[in-house]
This record gives structure tokens, sequence and C-alpha cells, in this order.
């Protein structure tokens, strides 16, 4: 079984449209998304539009979008947000609607299955915390135990790429699609689960609009614009 992984789109909807584009031309048996359409940059709505769309879609909930949810509720303070991730966490209650809302918390952040024999746990941060954990891919697996489970688990949440091993578990990250932290670009995974292998791909934009849109919305907000030029040392 071939699977095509994307995660962390954060608003980014031109990075959204090439990588679905893209996809058109690759043979795969399943789109996983790792969570996280909400924070940093605008297209919350078309993107929540185009992934309806999608198939058999396994879609998670990142901890952004846990943010929505309790900004939508009314359970957090709008600004503190405002000014740490920029201008696409205001008025959410004004911009969304019920449905929206109920669907974006209908999904979990992880997801367990099996095929042909390969167990695979998808989690928007790790095993241990599904929601917020976060596993570098210079960084130690400090609960070896929660890995053991699965024959191939696949991640999110950091915007870093990720191909390790754990013993006999194979540990994939896709990366960013929407903001990409590791000089990797705007990336995705092919993952097959039979030969327990991973292939890494990217997607080309025009940062032009995006850029504008942050000049308009956010133009104080220096690091929306310098994560995506941000390049392997």
């Amino acid at each position: 079984m071939k699977l095509v992984v994307f995660s962390d789109i954060h608003g980014n909807l031109p990075a959204l449209d090439a990588f679905l584009e893209k996809i058109e031309t690759l043979s795969y048996d399943a789109l996983v998304f790792c969570g996280d359409i909400f924070g940093y940059y605008y297209h919350q709505k078309e993107i929540i539009e185009r992934l309806s769309r999608l198939d058999g879609l396994i879609w998670l909930k990142g901890n952004h979008d846990e943010y929505f949810l309790r900004l939508y509720h009314g359970m957090s303070d709008e600004k503190q947000y405002i000014q740490k991730y920029g201008h696409s966490y205001a008025n959410v209650r004004k911009r969304f609607h019920e449905e929206e809302a109920r669907l974006i918390d209908r999904h979990k952040p992880e997801h367990q299955m099996e095929c042909n024999g390969c167990r695979i746990g998808i989690f928007h941060g790790t095993p241990e915390n599904s929601l917020e954990g976060r596993l570098y891919p210079d960084r130690f697996v400090s609960n070896p135990d929660d890995y053991r489970n699965y024959d191939l688990v696949i991640l999110g949440h950091t915007h870093c790429r990720m191909l390790r091993k754990e013993q006999n578990t194979l540990i994939v990250n896709s990366g960013s699609l929407g903001q990409p932290r590791d000089g990797n670009g705007f990336g995705y995974a092919v993952v097959d689960t039979e030969s327990l292998q991973a292939e890494f791909g990217e997607v080309t934009i025009d940062r032009k609009r995006l850029y504008r849109e942050i000049d308009r919305y956010d133009p104080d907000l220096t690091k929306l614009k310098e994560v995506l030029e941000r390049r392997k040392a």
C-alpha cells in the first residue's frame, strides 16, 4: 500500500494547490493529512473546502486546529494568538460557521490502522502525546515502548522531514507542506507500507502572493517570511 503523507499546511493555500496538482501524477492508495490547517497564513476556509473533497482522506487534527476550536467556542483569548501567530486567527468566530467547527472537531490527533500485517500509527505529535508531542530528527526517542507497537509510525508537527528507525519501527515525518522549517522545501512523503520505505517530494510555489498577504495583515511579524526562506546550513 502506498500512502501520500502531508502535514502542517497552516493556511498556505498556494502550497496545497500545488500539492493537489502534483499528486494527480502519482500512483498511491491513500492520502494521509497529519493535521494543522490553522495558524500563520490566511486561507483556512478554502483549505477545509479542498480537503473535504478528497475521497478517503485520513485526516488528523493538529494542535493549531485545536487552538481554532478553543477560540471559536470562546475558551481562549484571541489577542494572544494574533500576537504570536498572526492575523490568521483574527475574528475566528465571525469568519467560520458551526459546521466547519464540527468538521474540525470530528477529527482526532491520532489514527491506527493495519494493512497486510503492517501495524501503522499516525500522529500529529507523537505516540506519547498525539496532539503536541515533538520528535526531531536529532533527538532520541524518550519512550521507545510506545513505538514498538507499530511497524510504521507517521508523525507531523515539527515541520522537519525525518526518516529513521527505532529498533524495528520505521518513523517518518513528511515535513511541512505549508511552512517548512528545515530548509527542505514545501514537502510531502510517499510511504510504501509493504517495503517500509519512504521517499520525500516537494512542490514549488510563487511566494510573492503569500508575501503580499503578510505585508497586508502582519507586516511586523517578520518570522512569517523568514521561515519560508530558511535553508539548510
